[in-house]
């Protein structure tokens, strides 16, 4: 009889929670994500996150909204490499030309370039050059990895739901609440830049980003490879070895 009474509730309980998991994928997904990859920074231990969290998230998330379907495209996503040739040049060069843009502008405003910029073509930058192939060699267990998260599992999810446009703001959003505990930690960029008070401007600069990568995402086929992985590679590769010094001057690197 213990049975009987019982089983059904949890039954019902189970199938409300699926529900609620497919009805607001992106809501979970995100709630997830964050309660998960931030216990490190709410714990005490180190105010940071746990990079692979995105990804290990939509990865549970994609069987349970979508079945074998729904993994099996996720997956694909991962690992899609036919797209038009445009998309991979626009994932790897454009984040140099915004780089070199934002070396012109600091010079304008009257700053230098830094030792190691880009226009200076001094030997350093030449070999970094020549390793650019090495974008598609970097560690998995770097933060490029929670790129397959949020363009693999949240940019589908949230097309589906609101479109392009406020689907891509909500993920902007979010992918700068990801970063949170990087302005508390004090060996972070994040923190270099001004900590709190650059905040506004990190938010805006994530959703720039987000909406250049949703745009290459939809045009080359749903590749979270190419707009997330490779594009997030890009900027941190051009970053680098660009424009790092000019803007964190109070530690060069």
């Amino acid at each position: 009889m213990a049975n009987d009474l019982t089983q059904p509730v949890y039954v019902k309980t189970q199938n409300s929670v699926r529900a609620f998991t497919i009805r607001y994928p992106f809501l979970v997904y995100a709630a997830l994500t964050l309660i998960l990859g931030w216990f490190p920074w709410y714990l005490g231990i180190r105010p940071t996150q746990l990079w692979f969290v995105p990804f290990l998230t939509a990865l549970i998330m994609a069987p349970v909204v979508g079945g074998r379907k729904g993994l099996g495209n996720f997956l694909r996503r991962m690992v899609r490499i036919r797209a038009p040739w445009y998309t991979w040049v626009l994932a790897i060069f454009l984040p140099a030309a915004i780089a070199i843009a934002a070396l012109g502008i600091h010079t304008l405003l009257g700053g230098q370039l830094p030792e190691a910029a880009l226009l200076n073509l001094n030997s350093a930058t030449l070999v970094q050059l020549a390793l650019l192939g090495l974008l598609f060699l970097l560690p998995l267990g770097s933060e490029n990895i929670a790129e397959f998260g949020f363009r693999g599992f949240g940019i589908p999810a949230l097309q589906n739901k609101w479109g392009s446009l406020v689907g891509t703001l909500i993920l902007g959003l979010f992918a700068s609440l990801w970063f949170l505990p990087q302005f508390f930690n004090e060996d972070s960029p994040q923190t270099a830049m001004g900590g709190l008070s650059f905040l506004p401007f990190f938010i805006l600069i994530e959703v720039g980003w987000s909406f250049m990568m949703t745009w290459v995402f939809n045009k080359s086929r749903g590749s979270s490879l190419i707009a997330g992985y490779i594009f997030h590679s890009a900027f941190n590769y051009w970053d680098g070895c660009a424009a790092r010094q000019c803007i964190r001057r109070g530690r060069r690197i």
